[in-house]
């Protein structure tokens, strides 16, 4: 059989072969508050890099639009600065953390968990979970362009919540199952550290 080439782009597209149907019921599991159920369970037998793609792309052009809305909002004349100016390094920004997040966190959890256990985690799954927590960033960073600070950080926390959930509910079982309790829950609690310094990124960032 033809060896594995990790730069050819066929060895990617059988994971780009999705269609509306099998996005949705993804999009809708990931954001789904009474599912108990991993996402590889039920009707979604494979991982997918299209919805994390997506994803991605949809949340840096959200975020950075509606960070610039925010900010026009609430923006106030001043001798130094009377006209509102679009600030387009949000987009850069953007681009940079939530694609270097959605791709280097799930990488760096593969390289250790290979080290780390005899059952690791397969890569393309773990980016497909990191790219499916984002869904729910998407609604909320239009609901924070409403100029209310408390509201803001309440929408980020929400946000958040829904998605840290969902991630750990997909890596616990490998976690729990291969290292004694004190060091898994220091492994989920860094999965949770990460994903809290992100948010509040996000809302510092293009929303103050």
């Amino acid at each position: 059989g033809r060896s594995w080439n990790p730069i050819a782009l066929a060895t990617y597209q059988q994971y780009f072969d999705v269609d509306t149907e099998d996005i949705l019921a993804r999009l809708k599991k990931a954001v789904s508050p009474s599912s108990t159920e991993k996402f590889f369970e039920g009707g979604i037998t494979r991982p997918d890099l299209y919805g994390p793609f997506w994803l991605c792309t949809t949340l840096i052009f959200t975020m950075a639009a509606a960070g610039n809305l925010g900010a026009m909002m609430s923006f106030k004349p001043s001798e130094d600065s009377r006209v509102f100016t679009y600030n387009f390094s949000k987009l850069t920004v953007a681009t940079s953390v939530l694609y270097g997040y959605a791709g280097i966190v799930p990488l760096v959890g593969w390289a250790v968990s290979k080290w780390m256990f005899s059952a690791p985690f397969g890569l393309i799954e773990l980016i497909c979970v990191y790219g499916y927590s984002l869904t729910v960033y998407i609604p909320a960073s239009l609901l924070l362009v409403v100029p209310i600070d408390i509201l803001r950080w309440l929408i980020v926390g929400v946000a958040f919540g829904s998605s840290v959930r969902f991630i750990t509910r997909n890596v616990k079982d490998v976690v729990m199952g291969q290292l004694d309790d004190q060091k898994a829950l220091g492994v989920l609690g860094l999965v949770g550290l990460l994903h809290a310094a992100l948010s509040i990124f996000l809302k510092l960032y293009f929303y103050s």
